[in-house]
């Protein structure tokens, strides 16, 4: 939206440091996902081999975006195990860091991982969304996901309040 370059591309194992950088930051500039910043242990070493078995992966996929080379958001499916009945369904992920909020990111990323999911033969998407996140419900509501249920307390932070989050799935 500001007119700067949008790169979108998968990290690889070159890429573990910043990526690990990028999620500590983004874990401590919002309450909107599962982890609190000190709580990313992964070394650069853990950091580069899941970046590479995502690389291989006909099933697993992340997606990074990159402005003036810096990585500045990321999104991920993950399939659910690896039975029949499960095979239809993948969740997903999604986060920015604060400074890029409100540039259309979010939106250059679902559109990107949509695709990826139908290429990838998934016939539903999933997610959870803290009930407080505004920006994101309405961002996936853009999509096409639907609410199909609320999971109380499902965080607890450590000031002893909790939030709701809801589930929402999209048909592919």
């Amino acid at each position: 939206k500001n007119g700067q370059l949008c790169t979108l591309r998968s990290a690889d194992g070159g890429d573990a440091q910043e990526m690990l950088d990028f999620i500590r930051q983004v874990s401590g500039e919002t309450a909107f996902l599962t982890r609190y910043e000190d709580e990313v242990t992964m070394t650069v070493n853990d950091e580069a081999e899941f970046l590479a078995s995502r690389l291989v992966s006909s099933r697993e996929i992340m997606i990074s975006a990159y402005i003036d080379g810096k990585l500045a958001a990321n999104a991920g499916i993950d399939s659910l195990p690896p039975r029949d009945r499960l095979r239809h369904r993948a969740e997903m992920g999604i986060s920015v860091l604060k400074e890029f909020w409100g540039l259309g990111l979010g939106s250059i990323l679902m559109e990107a991982i949509i695709e990826s999911a139908k290429a990838a033969g998934y016939e539903q998407l999933e997610l959870e969304v803290v009930a407080e996140n505004e920006r994101g419900l309405t961002l996936y509501r853009k999509f096409g996901f639907e609410l199909y249920g609320t999971r109380e307390n499902t965080f607890k932070f450590r000031d002893g309040t909790s939030s709701a989050c809801h589930l929402m799935l999209k048909k592919l």
